[in-house]
């Protein structure tokens, strides 16, 4: 049976596991979305219908699904990327992102300058002392919002620890300044109260308004 529904417009769709606990009704989902509708849920092999049984959010770029009730313990819960809601007309950045930061020894968490789309460990590059750090390896990391925390302190240095952000920063549900043209306003829907004229000028800024 064919495929219904918009594909993909390159690679394949995205899978994230879930394993239910018995108490938990929120997890951090691997890539942020905009509507519960983007994410095809499964719950111990039964479908989850959006926002009835599950909501998403987003917030200091990391994204949330709630579920209406808590999953059993050991339930097997997958999400699959249906898509996600791009609405800015800025693009990505071109090339990756840099923070340095200077260890000292005690510090386990450091700000970043920029606010990453993802929070997955496999979206970033992290160096201590010229050496790459890896899931697992002596200063493995975690990132929560534009935090990230190592499982031990770096050593001490001067810009001894670097953090590269491979996916560039896109604003989620927002339309860029500017963007907006008369081809994008359907005919007969802006009224007189939406143009806010200086009551002064109103009759001629009105009539230039209007052509």
């Amino acid at each position: 049976m064919a495929y219904i529904g918009s594909e993909p417009s390159y690679g394949v769709f995205e899978r994230q596991v879930i394993t239910g606990d018995g108490s938990t009704v929120t997890w951090n989902l691997d890539h942020p979305v905009a509507e519960p509708t983007q994410l095809l849920v499964s719950l111990d092999g039964v479908i989850q219908e959006p926002f009835y049984s599950y909501s998403v959010a987003f917030s200091s770029g990391q994204g949330t699904i709630t579920f209406a009730g808590a999953p059993d313990a050991s339930a097997r819960i997958f999400l699959i990327y249906m898509g996600r809601q791009l609405l800015t007309a800025r693009t990505v950045l071109s090339e990756t992102y840099l923070d340095t930061f200077n260890g000292d020894g005690s510090t386990v968490a450091f700000t970043m300058t920029q606010t990453p789309v993802v929070n997955t460990a496999r979206n970033f590059m992290v160096y201590v002392d010229n050496v790459y750090q890896r899931e697992g390896s002596s200063y493995a990391f975690t990132v929560t919002g534009d935090v990230i925390t190592f499982t031990s302190a770096p050593p001490s240095g001067t810009a001894n620890i670097q953090v590269y952000q491979l996916n560039g920063f896109n604003e989620l549900n927002t339309v860029a300044d500017g963007s907006i043209t008369s081809a994008k306003i359907q005919d007969g829907t802006v009224a007189r109260a939406d143009l806010a004229f200086d009551p002064e000028d109103d009759a001629t800024a009105l009539a230039i308004a209007l052509g």
